[in-house]
């Protein structure tokens, strides 16, 4: 038997411990609360529900774009797939498409695998999901991922052309793909997913930076070919770290500003389990988490249903 010690750590073994999104006093509180929810928490909850489970003729696909690097893109895929998964009963897919290597593999646990270009060298146009399936990872009864440049040079194998031929074709099998893009929207490759994507999320920071730089991208694509995914977008302004909430900003005016565009917009507030920055566990969500990924997977696909 191999010393574990010649073992290469993951990222959860750097860790001293993991711990719950909610510190206890408030989960303790919530739980004695649970009977008297309001009536309008509950039916907001429900109507998220229903468009989380609304049935799809064809697949929808939804691009999951960052405007800076560490804004939390890959962890919104990350949220927003797993909410699909669990609640829908068609086959969902999470596809990393980032060329810079992104974390939504170590955010699902995901190994190594087959890079999305291995695909592209097949012909997709008339295989069965039998054979495409060996090039997936299967991460519950309804859920798979791609990690799309896994394992490989950052940017090598994964272009537009990739895409383009193994992405869009790939996205046929499932109900939902959620495809984690890179940081931006201006390369060739951001072109070719936004093309065709049904919906789009775009995670920012909640400060005056993050908003403007939110602000820029969707002003660029107003201006060209991609006009029509504005009106389709979902703006995710996040919350780091609890110091980070003093310099949030006013999202119920960020949503009244976007509104005038067509967006939408919500707030993911910090959370300690994924601070960590290691693989998500659902059941160490906090509860404002879990509603939230819920409410972003409910007005992506409800906006991907309009497209």
């Amino acid at each position: 038997m191999a010393d574990r010690r010649d073992a290469e750590p993951s990222a959860d073994d750097l860790l001293k411990h993991d711990v719950h999104g909610d510190p206890l006093l408030r989960r303790i509180g919530r739980g004695a609360a649970r009977p008297f929810r309001t009536s309008p928490d509950v039916q907001a909850l429900a109507e998220h529900g229903r468009w989380v489970q609304h049935p799809v003729t064809t697949g929808r696909r939804i691009a999951v774009t960052g405007i800076r690097g560490g804004s939390g893109k890959s962890t919104v895929s990350a949220l927003i797939s797993s909410v699909f998964a669990r609640y829908r009963q068609d086959r969902v897919l999470a596809l990393d498409v980032d060329p810079e290597l992104g974390s939504l593999p170590l955010r699902l646990g995901v190994p190594a695998g087959r890079p999305l270009a291995d695909l592209a060298r097949a012909d997709l146009r008339t295989a069965s999901f039998a054979e495409v399936e060996p090039y997936l990872t299967r991460l519950g009864e309804h859920f798979w991922a791609l990690p799309g440049s896994q394992g490989a040079v950052a940017g090598a194998g994964l272009d537009a052309a990739v895409y383009q031929a193994a992405g869009l074709p790939l996205s046929r099998f499932f109900g939902v793909t959620v495809a984690d893009c890179g940081v931006g929207v201006h390369t060739p490759l951001h072109h070719a997913v936004l093309a065709g994507a049904h919906a789009q999320v775009m995670v920012t920071p909640a400060t005056p930076e993050g908003a403007a730089s939110a602000g820029r991208a969707l002003d660029f694509l107003s201006a060209g070919p991609l006009a029509r995914v504005v009106p389709r977008t979902i703006v995710v302004f996040t919350a780091h770290h609890p110091q980070g909430r003093r310099r949030t900003i006013d999202v119920a005016k960020a949503r009244e500003i976007l509104h005038d565009v067509g967006a939408e917009a919500l707030f993911l507030d910090h959370d300690r389990h994924l601070a960590a920055g290691t693989r998500m566990d659902p059941a160490r969500l906090a509860y404002a988490t879990r509603v939230t990924a819920i409410a972003i997977a409910a007005a992506s696909l409800h906006r991907a249903l309009s497209a």
